[in-house]
């Protein structure tokens, strides 16, 4: 099983911890600010070229249309056409980061986000909503090119996958939180692990991967983390979660893979309501650590006395492409997922802000 698959889970860890755990900020202080990775935006450079290793080999037969150039043309486009009739949205209500995983070897290149979910709190209708943003998008990566959404970070970083998701998806995003797939397991493990419930199908699956990374990744028994060959309910351990998340054999590919990470988050999210402030504050000075982002010590502390009441909004999920909103086509060697900007443009604003500002962006 290709390593370069793996999804990357621990940015929800992160974020649900940092910026919907309530009065723990208070605690934390400017001591563990500074022990996050702060990454200024104009710090951050555009790659002109990547390494090898950013190329990702194709495992799994391909489904999409072969399409030819006169067909990529005009789906380019209607992309660019649909794009120029939207506004971005922006309401001072509703705060929208994005939780990014990264998949890398090694740190001397930024790595592929195969993983991202765009969290937007909504203050004016107490609710929190989770849109996973589907990594083989085909979008237009500025100052690059037409690729997968995933690729903007390998070039530019949280910053310029900040602005293709801007562009893109006209949902105005500035703020990212990113770590990287070899801190995954330790910070689930620091968390104190996950409830799930395991099909005996998923198991199957997760156990080869489990199997792959213990023995070829981490050097250690695999047989201490096996799922039971019935699944059924388990509190999930760091490798046991990662190796859940990261199944994309079961169900419709990418697209349940990404509802695995949403209710990994969900139910992460569960397990940080019931700390108390004091373990809270002691997993956090652990885990910020592992934390890169554009989020600055005063903008955190800015958010503090209304994080208490986060923790009792709603908490609501999707993703994009949405079912029947989307085609699959074949460029360059890859399967691409090609939504229907229009009619997306409109759900996902109305998902987020509420008919009122979607109506109001799609209306130019």
């Amino acid at each position: 099983m290709n390593i370069k698959k793996a999804f990357l889970i621990s940015l929800c860890i992160v974020i649900g911890v940092v910026l919907i755990s309530g009065g723990v900020v208070y605690k934390l202080g400017h001591d563990m600010y500074s022990s996050v990775n702060y990454v200024s935006d104009d710090s951050v450079a555009v790659e002109e070229t990547l390494p090898e290793e950013a190329e990702e080999e194709e495992t799994e037969e391909r489904t999409g249309e072969l399409v030819s150039d006169e067909e990529v043309t005009a789906i380019q486009e209607s992309m660019t056409t649909t794009q120029e009739t939207v506004e971005v949205v922006a309401d001072e209500d509703i705060y929208n980061v994005l939780l990014v995983g990264v998949d890398r070897q090694e740190r001397t290149w930024n790595g592929n986000s195969d993983a991202m979910i765009l969290v937007s709190i909504n203050k004016t209708d107490n609710r929190v909503t989770m849109v996973s943003l589907m990594r083989d998008t085909y979008v237009n990566i500025p100052g690059v090119g037409y690729k997968k959404l995933n690729a903007a970070y390998a070039y530019g970083g949280g910053p310029l996958l900040c602005e293709t998701i801007t562009e893109t998806y006209k949902v105005e995003v500035e703020r990212y939180v990113a770590v990287d797939f070899w801190d995954l397991v330790d910070i689930i493990d620091i968390i104190g692990g996950v409830d799930l419930e395991v099909s005996a199908e998923e198991v199957e699956v997760a156990n080869g991967y489990i199997q792959d990374m213990c023995e070829r990744l981490m050097n250690i028994d695999p047989s201490d983390h096996y799922f039971p060959a019935e699944g059924g309910a388990i509190h999930a351990d760091g490798v046991q979660a990662v190796a859940y998340a990261r199944n994309r054999y079961v169900g419709n590919s990418d697209f349940d893979r990404t509802e695995r990470q949403r209710y990994v988050l969900s139910q992460l999210m569960a397990e940080v309501r019931q700390m108390s402030l004091t373990q809270m504050s002691e997993k956090m000075q652990s885990i910020l650590g592992y934390v890169t982002t554009n989020i600055s010590e005063t903008e955190i502390w800015s958010m503090v006395t209304e994080l208490p009441e986060m923790l009792e909004y709603d908490f609501e999920t999707s993703r994009v492409p949405y079912d029947n909103l989307y085609s699959t086509v074949y460029i360059n060697g890859q399967d691409m997922l090609v939504p229907d900007w229009e009619e997306t443009l409109e759900t996902l604003h109305d998902f987020i802000y509420g008919s009122d500002e979607s109506d109001a962006a799609n209306a130019g």
